[in-house]
């Protein structure tokens, strides 16, 4: 009997569990208390929270370009040693500085300057091949259709100029004629009698007095020269009566006495030129100019093109790098792609109209001899 009492406890006890279990469960959860309203988002930390945007494609081009360590070679069309082979050299130094990369300079002289612009019309749109352009000395080489240069204004994908050094017109110290218009009133009563010296046929220093000839309805008897030095060492020893010539090729003669300008044929006056009035503002429209600028090849990425735009700029502002400019006689005069467009056409527009005189300097000068076969 004892046995049997404990049994019944022990399943009386189970049988409560049970019972207790099983009203937990069927009875309805405990109302939960009311939230609180929500706040209004706040708009900053919404943007903190947002994920990082990719970057966009242009964001990425300059991200990526150039590579570091990677080198930009610059083309220089002119002869080693030029004053256009120093003015690239000088600029080059605080372009590597702004662009963080070593630039090599690779000179590739010859037919006034069409075998480096044709390399550069040629080569690889990466903006790791650009140029040195001569600007009106390339114009010519696409407008003479005998040279059948692969490449017009469309060929290249201008980016900046940062060197715009206008001619001027210059004679002896001694000479007897004071003005530009004495000049050009004898080279009306007696056609060809003024030798007027430039640096080559189909160079700007060629083109300049031509366009005045034109302008001024002359005639003069141009002597051509293989460069600045050579025509003014001419000038100097009375061999031409003037000359078409750059100020950094002239400065120690001004200085001293030994050559006077009588006119720049720029739209403005410039400290290079001392007390000289332009052409225009005695009556002739002429300007010409030696213009550089730096060009990639056709097809080079705008972002690439902004990215060495950007740096042209910091360089020609730059006070350390304008100074040395100024030493070296260079006329640092800024412009941008548009501005730059804008002067190939219009520079386009003017030789253009120079061309027949240039063919017909041309066909006066003798044919060279060919060369000895072996």
């Amino acid at each position: 009997m004892k046995r049997f009492g404990i049994c019944l406890v022990v399943v009386l006890v189970v049988l409560n569990l049970v019972a207790a279990g099983c009203a937990t469960a069927s009875a309805p959860a405990p109302a939960q208390p009311t939230a609180a309203p929500a706040k209004a988002a706040d708009p900053a930390a919404a943007k903190a929270a947002e994920p990082t945007k990719a970057p966009t494609a242009a964001a990425a081009a300059k991200a990526a370009w150039p590579e570091k360590g990677k080198a930009i070679t610059v083309i220089v069309p002119s002869a080693a040693g030029s004053p256009n082979d120093i003015w690239v050299r000088l600029v080059a130094a605080y372009m590597e500085k702004e662009l963080g990369v070593p630039i090599q300079v690779a000179v590739k002289a010859g037919a006034s300057g069409q075998i480096g612009m044709t390399e550069l019309a040629k080569a690889k749109p990466d903006g790791y091949t650009l140029g040195a352009n001569s600007l009106e000395q390339t114009i010519y080489t696409y407008l003479d259709k005998d040279r059948s240069a692969p490449y017009d204004q469309n060929g290249f994908s201008p980016i900046a100029v940062g060197l715009y050094e206008p001619f001027g017109l210059v004679v002896p110290g001694n000479s007897p004629y004071k003005t530009m218009k004495e000049l050009i009133d004898v080279a009306k009563t007696s056609p060809g009698k003024i030798k007027m010296g430039d640096n080559g046929i189909g160079t700007p220093s060629h083109m300049a007095p031509l366009l005045l000839a034109q302008k001024a309805g002359v005639e003069f008897a141009q002597v051509h020269f293989t460069g600045s030095g050579e025509q003014v060492t001419a000038m100097l020893g009375g061999h031409i009566d003037a000359g078409s010539v750059l100020p950094s090729s002239s400065q120690a003669q001004f200085k001293s006495g030994d050559l006077r300008p009588l006119a720049v044929f720029d739209t403005q006056e410039i400290a290079e030129f001392p007390n000289t009035k332009t052409a225009q503002s005695m009556g002739y429209e002429v300007v010409m100019a030696r213009t550089l600028g730096w060009d990639g090849p056709p097809g080079l990425p705008a972002d690439i093109v902004q990215v060495i735009a950007a740096a042209m700029k910091k360089v020609d502002n730059d006070p350390e790098f304008l100074k040395k400019a100024t030493e070296a006689g260079m006329i640092v005069r800024h412009m941008d792609m548009a501005e730059y467009k804008k002067h190939w056409s219009d520079s386009e527009a003017s030789i253009k109209l120079l061309m027949p005189a240039i063919k017909s300097e041309q066909s006066k000068q003798p044919t060279p001899a060919p060369a000895p076969t072996k």
